[in-house]
């Protein structure tokens, strides 16, 4: 799938976890929100180098989108 932070409007977190799942584990949160993991831990070398994150939160699942969609960009994939 292919899209820009501007088209992803996911209407349920399969449709994340299609696009990113490869890379993250992408999980409703207990108390509302979803998070995500990075299934391999950057080191915190990398992190700070790249300004890249090893796990994210969010209220939607369009946030999440956005900010998946921004971590992808900066790792240049």
């Amino acid at each position: 799938m292919t899209g820009t932070p501007d088209d992803a409007r996911p209407g349920t977190i399969a449709i994340l976890v299609a696009r990113y799942g490869r890379h993250w584990l992408i999980s409703e949160a207990v108390g509302g929100g979803y998070y995500a993991v990075r299934r391999q831990s950057l080191s915190e070398e990398v992190l700070d180098r790249r300004n890249l994150s090893n796990v994210m939160c969010a209220v939607t699942l369009g946030e999440m989108a956005r900010r998946l969609a921004a971590e992808n960009e900066r790792e240049g994939r």
